[in-house]
């Protein structure tokens, strides 16, 4: 097979192999494989088609995720995600965590993907390296005051990445949960929250029991505004001897 032949093939067999415009054959094109060195620009040119495929499908993947983060953002768009769209950002990310660098990550950003879609915001938290960005992407997930809803997937969040949670943090998350308490009349609501929070300090204080001294005076207050409820007694009997 001579030089031109060679390059004909090669160039034939990576591109037809992806999808591209193939490279023309010439009609008695001999495909005879006579020697080793002809089996070697076969397996080459095979090898150049996966390299390619890997890479246009990769360009792909990263392609439909930031469309699909644009859309959320998107104020024209209220429909949330599906778990099978989510499932394939998360995974995208997951292999190819320089595509994060192309998402926009402000604060209003932030909080339209958390509310179309937490999956998203829990996938973007896992593929982030810094505790810092962690930690500021969850601050920007709290709003005041938060429904139910948005609280038990917070509380969530917050009891899974506790340790990449700073203190300032919870101090906003307390002031949120005292501020949606503040809206709601004493009953199932304002029980669930406090309830709710109290399971999240008690977390909070298992990873960081320097927190007790912290935040002392602010979670007592907290947990005597509503020393009605069990799950706010027993904190404060928690906290109790960093306040004495």
């Amino acid at each position: 097979m001579d030089v031109k032949t060679a390059q004909t093939l090669y160039n034939y067999l990576a591109t037809t192999a992806v999808c591209l415009p193939p490279a023309p054959l010439p009609r008695l094109f001999p495909t005879t494989v006579a020697h080793a060195q002809d089996s070697r620009i076969v397996a080459d040119g095979f090898s150049r088609a996966r390299e390619l495929l890997a890479t246009r499908k990769k360009e792909t993947q990263a392609n439909y995720v930031l469309a699909q983060l644009a859309k959320m953002a998107s104020s024209e768009t209220e429909v949330a995600l599906d778990v099978k769209t989510v499932s394939h950002i998360a995974a995208t990310l997951k292999t190819q965590p320089e595509v994060l660098k192309l998402v926009p990550l402000d604060a209003r950003h932030i909080r339209k993907y958390a509310a179309k879609c937490w999956g998203v915001v829990e996938a973007i938290i896992d593929v982030t390296r810094s505790d810092e960005e962690a930690d500021r992407i969850i601050w920007c997930t709290i709003n005041q005051p938060m429904s139910v809803v948005e609280h038990n997937i917070l509380a969530q969040l917050l009891i899974d990445k506790m340790a990449r949670v700073s203190t300032d943090t919870l101090f906003t998350y307390l002031n949120a949960v005292e501020a949606s308490c503040r809206t709601q009349s004493a009953g199932g609501a304002q029980v669930h929250n406090v309830r709710l929070a109290s399971k999240v300090f008690n977390s909070a204080l298992d990873t960081n029991s320097s927190l007790a001294e912290t935040m002392s005076i602010e979670l007592s207050s907290f947990c005597l505004s509503y020393s009605q409820i069990k799950d706010a007694t027993d904190l404060y009997r928690r906290i109790l001897p960093a306040n004495s």
